[in-house]
């Protein structure tokens, strides 16, 4: 009968444990991956106990989320409904393991007109990707006339690469989709104008101003 009573105490306390340790478990603050093999999202969550809110960045939209984690046998379950209305509205499920493990991902559109998706996410800071990029050299020195003789196309990847490295969240496809391919770019605000440097921003009026006069031909990437 004691062992009886020692093992019911045992049992009651490794549910509570369980259950107080599905209660703390803290999430990083914020994650990016491929949303659509195209192009990267980001999620920022902020948690309070098993309450979980925060945004997605995608396409340079920012989208509000709010839901619950909820303990499973081996992982943890995100259950985000985003705030709004549209075909474009719709939740996110996600399984969690630990801040070191990718998040299992799925946005479900509440409009069956709209493709459901399925990917993964790091988790990842958000931070100024110091000398990262094919162009580095934006963000470090004024650039002079022979930098700036080259095709329209690559002088328009410098000028968003300065942007890129940022964590500007491009609204347009095209940029969007070309510094997905990277490790180091993490879609993170909207606006990052009061974040470029005194030097950055010369070389994006300098850029801009040598544009129209270059020639528009494929740059080979």
């Amino acid at each position: 009968m004691q062992n009886f009573k020692q093992l019911l105490i045992l049992t009651v306390g490794l549910a509570t444990s369980t259950f107080s340790f599905a209660q703390t478990m803290q999430i990083a603050p914020s994650w990016t991956g491929l949303y659509n093999d195209e192009q990267k999202i980001s999620l920022f969550f902020q948690q309070n106990g098993t309450d979980v809110s925060g945004y997605s960045l995608l396409n340079g939209k920012q989208t509000n989320f709010k839901g619950n984690m909820q303990a499973t046998d081996t992982s943890y379950k995100l259950i985000l409904n985003e705030v709004g209305q549209g075909a474009d509205i719709g939740k996110f499920i996600l399984e969690f393991k630990s801040n070191a493990a990718p998040i299992e991902a799925q946005w479900l559109p509440t409009s069956k007109s709209v493709k459901p998706k399925f990917f993964s996410l790091d988790a990842q800071q958000c931070k100024y990707a110091k000398g990262q990029g094919d162009f580095p050299e934006t963000s470090t020195r004024l650039l002079k006339d022979g930098d700036l003789q080259v095709a329209r196309g690559e002088l328009e990847y410098m000028r968003n690469e300065i942007y890129a490295r940022h964590g500007y969240a491009f609204k347009t496809k095209e940029w969007a989709n070309t510094f997905a391919l990277y490790d180091w770019y993490m879609p993170c605000y909207t606006n990052v104008e009061g974040r470029l440097s005194k030097i950055e921003r010369e070389n994006v009026k300098r850029i801009k101003l040598v544009e129209p006069y270059a020639q528009m031909t494929d740059w080979g990437r």
